[in-house]
């Protein structure tokens, strides 16, 4: 069932695509020569609604990749974004046609509500994909952050919108980008998690802001690893962030080491109980970085051979 559902909405998602550059509306002078400057801007608009289609469908696939069974919940709300995605190629020709503070409006509402529909999906979706409790919290709280960051900034977008059309047009160009590099981001580190067991797992989610830094470290690094050639197949790449998570481990375990005869007994209690914790972390860790050197030399020696 999962398969028939996922190809018939990349069937409707290719449509769309079809029907938004047909009714592109090639103007031409008195003369007969082709109007250069609606030109652009029609094609401009166009790349706007395909980043931002073919972003939904990026984001769908993946999530509908991770589970093994559509519920009806999660079919009845595919079809609906379906039907309000359908919505998108009327929604583009009237931008080309007249772009005006209105059907800009109309536009806008129109992503809107597309954006906020997809985005419970996926929430639904991951949700469903997860099994541990604890992970699956953690994901929805993370995956609802950013929606109410998503959805808020798309909500004043509309009214500096009714202000500023030409200004607004540029900041929907960028979105839809924006939101494909997040997507990259969010791939890359589930590529990472899947190679650790459910108590790594939980212990990176953790320690992850300490294990990056902060979130501009994480974006650009997962980012430009990413974009590696062949980078899928270097079960090494990860060899460094663990090598650094275990670093971290060990200056949390000599810190907290260094502090402990200045604690009461009950604190020195729970101080010894963290203690005891990061070091079956870091225990976890070492046999993990032991499985990703074992598999790394394995896949060698079958090149060499």
């Amino acid at each position: 069932m999962k398969e028939r559902v996922v190809v018939f909405g990349d069937a409707i998602i290719a449509i769309i695509l079809t029907i938004i550059v047909l009714e592109l509306p090639i103007q031409t002078a008195t003369n007969g020569m082709v109007d250069m400057n609606s030109l652009f801007r029609a094609v401009g608009i166009y790349f706007i609604s395909f980043c931002f289609v073919a972003n939904l469908w990026f984001q769908t696939g993946y999530a509908f990749n991770k589970i093994e069974q559509v519920k009806n919940k999660d079919l009845v709300i595919y079809l609906l974004l379906l039907f309000f995605l359908s919505l998108v190629p009327s929604a583009t020709r009237l931008l080309i046609e007249d772009t005006t503070k209105q059907t800009l409006l109309i536009y806008g509402v129109l992503t809107l509500i597309v954006t906020f529909v997809m985005r419970r999906l996926i929430v639904a979706l991951t949700g469903q994909a997860l099994t541990d409790d604890e992970q699956r919290n953690h994901r929805f709280h993370e995956l609802n952050r950013q929606d109410i960051v998503a959805i808020s900034f798309r909500l004043l977008l509309l009214v500096f919108g009714n202000f500023f059309v030409k200004p607004a047009l540029v900041i929907y160009l960028i979105l839809p980008i924006l939101a494909f590099l997040q997507n990259i981001v969010d791939r890359e580190e589930d590529n990472l998690v899947a190679t650790l067991d459910e108590d790594q797992q939980a212990d990176y989610f953790q320690d992850r802001d300490q294990l990056w830094g902060n979130s501009v470290r994480r974006y650009s690094t997962l980012l430009r690893d990413s974009m590696k050639q062949g980078n899928d197949q270097d079960p090494d790449r990860w060899k460094q962030v663990m090598s650094e998570w275990e670093g971290n481990i060990d200056q949390e375990i000599n810190d907290r080491k260094k502090h402990l005869f200045e604690l009461n007994d009950s604190d020195k209690h729970h101080a010894e109980r963290d203690i005891a914790r990061l070091e079956k972390q870091k225990q976890r860790l070492e046999m993990q970085k032991a499985m990703t050197e074992r598999r790394l030399n394995q896949e060698n020696t079958h090149k060499k051979k």
